[in-house]
């Protein structure tokens, strides 16, 4: 196929070429001025269009038949899921909606924080029940934080209380809801049904280098048959 030169035409015809047919260019071409398409335009193989935004590689936002993937700002949405999930660089502590849940037959009921737990759930308490969480980070990316904690106790004929709390093994005195433990279970626990004993550590100094900078506030929710 010859080339097409358009000042050759418009020579010929008197003014710019109107073409009433489609046109289909199967190599490269070069335009050196303005070019106004009226109508829809239609492209493939397109990689890499800054200036409408389709493809925009240096900013990390890429759409394709997959989906939607921003890579630099964490988002990533795929075709055909109606899952939408959101990454946050500076947070780690989110995983997940659900929480993880420790099922423990002894007195003693310990919880990794570390690997997300913060659930405890006595099965069949013989006695008081100690709750020990472990893995606390200890860093200074973890300071003025506090660390929510629960558990679960299953009462099979005695009325069963959490009564000792460690943080990465130290023994933290609970400050309970109502001024004392008796307070906070008057009325409330039950001997065969369900308790619940909640836990809020604060970090009253700032400094997460040892977990004996927390405060534990202790509440109870009860009577669940």
């Amino acid at each position: 196929m010859s080339q097409i030169n358009v000042d050759t035409i418009k020579s010929r015809t008197g003014g710019a070429p109107t073409l009433s047919q489609g046109v289909v260019v199967s190599a490269a071409a070069t335009f050196s001025g303005n070019v106004s398409i009226a109508g829809t335009l239609t492209y493939e193989d397109v990689t890499n269009i800054d200036s409408i935004g389709i493809v925009t590689a240096r900013t990390g936002v890429k759409v394709t038949a997959g989906g939607v993937d921003v890579t630099a700002g964490g988002l990533n949405i795929t075709a055909g899921v109606s899952t939408l999930t959101t990454l946050v660089p500076s947070d780690t502590r989110l995983r997940g909606v659900a929480e993880k849940l420790i099922v423990g037959s002894g007195n003693t009921i310990t919880i990794s924080y570390g690997s997300t737990a913060n659930i405890g759930f006595a099965t069949n308490p013989t006695g008081d029940i100690t709750i020990a969480v472990t893995d606390i980070p200890t860093t200074s990316d973890f300071d003025n934080h506090t660390v929510s904690f629960s558990v679960f106790v299953n009462q099979t004929g005695t009325a069963r209380t959490c009564t000792a709390v460690t943080l990465n093994g130290v023994s933290r005195t609970i400050k309970w809801s109502g001024g004392s433990l008796s307070a906070a279970i008057a009325g409330v626990t039950t001997s065969s049904g369900y308790d619940i004993f909640s836990f809020t550590g604060i970090n009253t100094v700032g400094s997460a280098s040892t977990t004996a900078n927390y405060q534990v506030l202790g509440m109870v929710n009860g009577g669940f048959a």
